[in-house]
């Protein structure tokens, strides 16, 4: 459920991004602006969308659909790394280091939650 909920809210200010609003981006801490900005932002936020479904999926039946968690760590994790090794330049600040430390913590918490559900099966 955490994972739906932060998904949720990433979808909800990426939605808002796309219609204009002026706030930042905290996922990754770039600030874009104008119409190929918020056209972006809302496919990603489309996308966010989808996953946050997904999440809330996996944990109605959370045993069943354990694999989820994985699956979601492993892109969390491949997320950090493209943004390291090819936006570096456009990318950084404060908004930077809180998106890769609220992904460091998903990641954390999806791992041993996979892992813990594994052990008491």
């Amino acid at each position: 459920m955490i994972g739906t909920i932060a998904d949720g809210i990433v979808a909800i200010t990426w939605f808002m991004i796309a219609t204009g609003s002026d706030i930042p981006n905290y996922m990754c801490g770039f600030n874009g602006s104008g119409p190929d900005y918020q056209y972006a932002m809302y496919i990603a936020a489309l996308f966010m969308t989808g996953w946050t479904g997904i999440l809330y999926w996996g944990w109605l039946k959370p045993n069943e659909r354990k694999g989820l968690l994985l699956i979601t760590a492993v892109l969390l994790l491949a997320s950090i790394i493209i943004e390291v090794l090819f936006y570096q330049n456009i990318l950084g600040g404060r908004g930077f280091i809180i998106g890769i430390a609220a992904r460091v913590l998903l990641i954390t918490k999806f791992s041993f939650s996979y892992y813990y559900s594994i052990k008491h099966t």
